[in-house]
């Protein structure tokens, strides 16, 4: 039933227990006893007297078949599907079940995360039902070498995804976080099994900030949600799964045959920080310098002083001179 309500509810208006409870055939009670799950999960439901119920615009909760059917027929049937209500971590789940079915094509979605994280480590916020966690899992070969710039092949189809949708103005910043106004709206999280200079998977996580208004203290850095810049823009996470699937699986072919220079100037043409004074830091060392942009392998070029310096991904961060 509660599937039902919020498809009822998607327009973001408010909406009378009375007519919820007519149209679904059941008493007022039952439509409470429905939602309050959700409240007590933090969803972002409002409740006022005289007036009914109002959710987000396009908020729902995630539905496979749904999904599935915005696919081209290929993509659907390419993917085992797992859709959790509650995970550790997507990445953490498809790890999982790689180890018991082996490494095959396959999709892990959950409606809320009590481990997510990114990259370092580093915790990621996972309210229930509000933005967007999913693991996309491929079989590589030609092991670790074979995937360099994968993120940033992500990242720039994320960024094409929600342009589709209806948000433009979304920018990169190496090597793999989508920006709005400089704040974080996105992430991406790539982890490699398997053997690493021969047949290898890549576990593609990427976590959206969808519904998401408050994360108390739980994120350390500024970051943003669709639902903040939604204008006429979709917030129905379905629909934005699967057009982030369809796009990202013919950019996955391409990617197998060309490797990263076809994305290059793409990727480059939305880099938020591209003439920017930088810092990069790993570890203790920081070096300072100006982003100009990417080389054929996704590496980050940083002009210091008269020289070009070429610095790939792993426990390096960049930031901005001007907010170190």
């Amino acid at each position: 039933m509660l599937k039902k309500l919020l498809a009822l509810m998607a327009d973001g208006e408010f909406h009378s227990g009375e007519v919820l409870a007519a149209d679904l055939g059941v008493s007022r009670a039952a439509v409470w006893k429905a939602l309050q799950p959700l409240v007590d999960e933090g969803f972002p439901l409002q409740r006022v007297r005289g007036r009914g119920y109002r959710i987000p615009r396009g908020a729902a909760l995630l539905d496979e078949g749904v999904i599935q059917a915005a696919l081209p027929a290929e993509c659907a049937e390419r993917w085992r599907w797992h859709l959790f209500d509650r995970a550790d971590s997507t990445n953490t789940r498809a790890h999982h079940l790689i180890s018991l079915e082996g490494p095959r094509p396959l999709i892990c979605l959950a409606e809320q995360q009590s481990s997510g994280r990114g990259r370092r480590g580093r915790a990621w916020s996972s309210p229930y039902a509000q933005n967007i966690y999913l693991t996309l899992v491929e079989p590589f070969t030609g092991g670790a070498q074979a995937l360099e710039g994968l993120s940033l092949v992500v990242g720039l189809v994320l960024v094409e995804t929600l342009a589709e949708a209806g948000f433009n103005d979304c920018q990169l910043k190496w090597p793999n976080d989508v920006l709005y106004r400089n704040r974080k709206l996105a992430g991406i999280l790539i982890e490699i099994g398997g053997d690493l200079t021969a047949d290898c998977v890549a576990i593609i996580g990427v976590g959206i900030n969808v519904h998401m208004r408050n994360a108390g203290d739980e994120i350390n850095q500024p970051w943003t949600s669709l639902a903040q810049h939604a204008g006429q823009g979709d917030l129905n996470r379905n629909h934005l799964i699967a057009i982030f699937l369809s796009r990202l699986h013919l950019a996955l072919e391409r990617f197998r045959v060309e490797g990263f220079i076809p994305f290059r100037s793409a990727w480059e043409a939305h880099d938020a920080w591209l003439g920017c004074a930088v810092q990069v830091q790993s570890g203790e060392r920081v070096l300072a310098g100006t982003e100009q942009g990417v080389d054929a392998n996704g590496g980050l070029r940083l002009q210091v002083d008269q020289d070009i310096v070429v610095l790939n991904g792993g426990e390096l961060s960049l930031r901005l001179q001007s907010t170190s």
